[in-house]
């Protein structure tokens, strides 16, 4: 299809809505669309003002999710302007229901999108390593009700829908406590490493099959498994002496650094080391317990480590609203 017969196509679907009137026995609304982040979840929560920055993918196909509702409705740019979530290009709904699969961040790229609804896929870049503030917390939706609580199907009648996105990654980050190290403190860097024969982690493949994340679960394919992956410029300083339990909500204000990674299972989660470096120096803790191990997407593992002038120790590792007491204490390698 001409751009000139789109656009044209698209004006008249957007002059049919407005009138808002009968057209062939059926009647129609302009889709709109207001996200949130699913607050169920443990990842790090998005302030209002940070989220209105987002740039939204939008893919709106039929209930089934086999076809696209119009042509043009692949990939469209959902973004905030003036405090009004706005489409790049119109949809009118009519008596079809539809089904709006969703992910972030915005990619322009059509060879970054392959399939439709519930086989769509986008292309994520995860590397080995990264700064920690450059991350990408990739999300995901799939929704075929105008509310997040399967209050009806998307169609004229119920064109408003609140788009509740999930996160794809699981978040691992650390709290510091200081008591009696000597030094300034600084972390810079943290380092995770799978010592098993078969690594568990998972990053964007130097050939072959690039990661991908499916818009209809979240889940996340391909890539190459490693043995390490690293955080750096995390410029933080351990200063923090007062221990606040296994309060989630507290140790949440409190992390010195955190890592986005793609849900891994470890089968032994002694194998798992974390190395911090902190003034230069790099301090190797390994992962206490027994068994396995797994980093599932949508949730938050915080592992709280006491830093002394000789030892590093994990004191809690706190999941969502539930924490495990491992204790104990490492010597610094």
């Amino acid at each position: 299809m001409s751009r000139f017969i789109l656009v044209a196509s698209i004006l008249i679907i957007v002059a049919g809505c407005i009138k808002d009137e009968y057209i062939a026995e059926e009647r129609y609304a302009l889709l709109s669309i207001t996200p949130v982040v699913n607050k169920d979840e443990a990842t790090i929560a998005h302030q209002e003002s940070y989220f209105d920055l987002f740039k939204i993918g939008i893919q709106v196909t039929n209930l089934s999710g086999t076809e696209l509702y119009f042509p043009y409705t692949k990939n469209l740019l959902l973004s905030n302007d003036n405090n009004n979530w706005v489409l790049s290009k119109p949809v009118c709904l009519s008596s079809i229901n539809a089904k709006i699969f969703a992910y972030y961040p915005y990619t322009e790229s059509e060879e970054n999108i392959s399939g439709t609804g519930e086989t769509a896929m986008v292309s994520l870049n995860i590397p080995k390593e990264q700064a920690m503030a450059l991350q990408k917390d990739y999300m995901y939706a799939s929704q075929s009700t105008y509310l997040p609580s399967e209050e009806g199907q998307i169609y004229y009648a119920n064109p408003d829908v609140t788009l509740e996105l999930n996160h794809a990654l699981s978040l691992v980050s650390f709290v510091i406590l200081n008591e009696g190290y000597i030094g300034a403190g600084k972390l810079s860097k943290i380092e995770i490493s799978d010592k098993s024969v078969f690594p568990g982690l998972t990053v964007s493949a130097v050939g072959g099959n690039q990661l991908a994340m499916k818009l209809a679960d979240g889940i996340i394919i391909d890539g190459d498994f490693i043995a390490e992956i690293a955080v750096n410029s995390i410029e933080n300083s351990i200063t923090e002496t007062v221990d606040p339990g296994v309060d989630e909500v507290q140790l949440k204000t409190m992390v010195n650094g955190y890592m986005y990674v793609v849900p891994s299972t470890f089968a032994d989660k002694r194998n798992v080391q974390f190395a911090l470096t902190i003034d230069n120096n790099v301090y190797t803790i390994s992962h206490t317990g027994e068994g396995e191990l797994k980093w599932i997407k949508g949730y938050q593992y915080i592992y709280k480590l006491r830093l002394t002038a000789t030892a590093l120790t994990i004191l809690d590792i706190v999941i969502t609203d539930w924490d495990v007491n491992y204790g104990g204490e490492n010597l610094l390698k």
